[in-house]
């Protein structure tokens, strides 16, 4: 090593360049023509000049469209002795073959791959937070004290970060007792229970369906709550109304995309083979309401149900915990959620009686104890009004051998 040095300034000093000055050649592959890749971009250029100011080591090959990442791009990359790529492009098929087939330093971003996938080295997958978006976006839809259903609305084609995305939103929603539809065309949504919340794959489905549900004549915010993902400006601030988004953060991701291909080409193995990035935030526009007092007592009276509707509580101890008279939680209860505070109850308890029943093998009478009612016939009369079946014809339908 201190032999390298020595020869490094030596060659500085006469003019003659070693290893050690030599620019890195670097293929980027991003797909510029909407936001994540402009953003990617700008934090692989951030990270450059943060690290090493006006004098980068680095000469980038930029390739801006999945046209242009072919695999013979990436071959005749390889045997001009490039030392590093960024490949940030979904829909380049052609390109895995050769990248999978080379040990040079590669960061894949936005590529699900069973061919990449099987390379063990030099590679690292840097991906957004499919569990933060789905997280957050289901505790910003809850919070808005609206919604009576939630759905969310798939890429198209159905990708594997929509299902990624989709698991995390609905599995958030679950926690909090509530169901969640999946949707694959956004006419689907004009026949979810309203008002309902609807959380799009990206902001380009969100845009299909503000307009889906305007040829129906469904209002937006007030009727269905749009939340898409992204943030790409062009997109949200053109629709009508203009849409509310989540905003990963992709300037990150290019960040850490060129730091660890800097590391990787310096040799140093990384900690992980899979890097996640969470979201900038979430920002609010016409789609979604805005948060007011109503629908905080509204959210706050659903997290009681959510949390105790199972213990048996009545809507008096609902009123009780919000701390306001009965007649005004009846009121914004109905306002916000179209349905009284005892539908809600009522629901919540229900849809744990559908999950055990869907789930367990537990005995009926067990079942409508663990759910809040005292009496197994009462709940028996109520599920076969409800939903035209017995719970054993209902159980029936995901077990070929029941108890009950």
């Amino acid at each position: 090593m201190k032999q390298a040095i020595n020869s490094h300034l030596l060659g500085k000093k006469y003019g003659i360049m070693s290893d050690m000055d030599k620019k890195k050649k670097v293929f980027i592959a991003l797909k510029m023509a909407g936001i994540a890749g402009q953003g990617k971009l700008a934090g692989v250029f951030r990270y450059l000049r943060e690290r090493y100011g006006d004098s980068s080591p680095w000469d980038v090959r930029l390739v801006r469209t999945g046209a242009e990442l072919t695999e013979a791009a990436v071959r005749q990359a390889v045997a001009d002795g490039t030392d590093g790529f960024i490949v940030s492009i979904p829909d380049a098929e052609d390109a895995v073959p050769p990248l999978a087939g080379t040990r040079i330093p590669t960061i894949v971003m936005d590529i699900h791959s069973a061919a990449l996938e099987g390379r063990s080295e030099n590679i690292v997958y840097i991906r957004n937070s499919a569990d933060t978006i789905g997280r957050e976006a289901a505790h910003f839809l809850l919070e808005q004290g609206h919604a009576r259903s939630y759905a969310f609305l798939h890429s198209e084609p159905v990708t594997d970060w929509s299902l990624a995305r989709f698991a995390a939103f609905k599995r958030e929603l679950n926690d909090s007792g509530l169901w969640c539809e999946e949707l694959f065309a956004s006419d689907a949504a004009t026949k979810l229970k309203r008002p309902s919340a609807v959380l799009a794959a990206n902001d380009d489905r969100a845009f299909d369906l503000v307009k889906a549900l305007a040829a129906r004549r469904i209002a937006v915010p007030r009727e269905v709550t749009v939340l898409g993902v992204d943030n790409d400006t062009l997109i949200c601030e053109n629709a009508n109304p203009r849409l509310s988004s989540i905003q990963p953060d992709f300037e990150e991701e290019g960040r850490l995309a060129a730091e660890t291909l800097d590391n990787l080409m310096r040799g140093k193995a990384p900690m992980k083979r899979i890097l996640l990035v969470g979201v900038k935030g979430i920002v609010q526009r016409a789609s979604t309401a805005e948060q007011s007092h109503a629908g905080r007592l509204v959210q706050k009276a659903i997290a009681y149900i959510d949390a105790h509707a199972l213990e048996g509580i009545g809507v008096a101890d609902v009123v009780r915990h919000l701390k306001c008279s009965r007649r005004l939680a009846d009121l914004r209860f109905r306002e916000l959620q179209g349905r009284t505070i005892l539908d809600a109850i009522t629901e919540r308890r229900l849809n744990e009686v559908k999950r055990r029943l869907s789930t367990t093998r537990e005995k009926i009478d067990a079942i409508a104890t663990a759910c809040g009612y005292a009496n197994p016939t009462y709940l028996k009369n109520l599920f076969k009004k409800r939903f035209a079946m017995t719970m054993s014809d209902f159980r029936l339908r995901f077990h070929t051998s029941v108890v009950g």
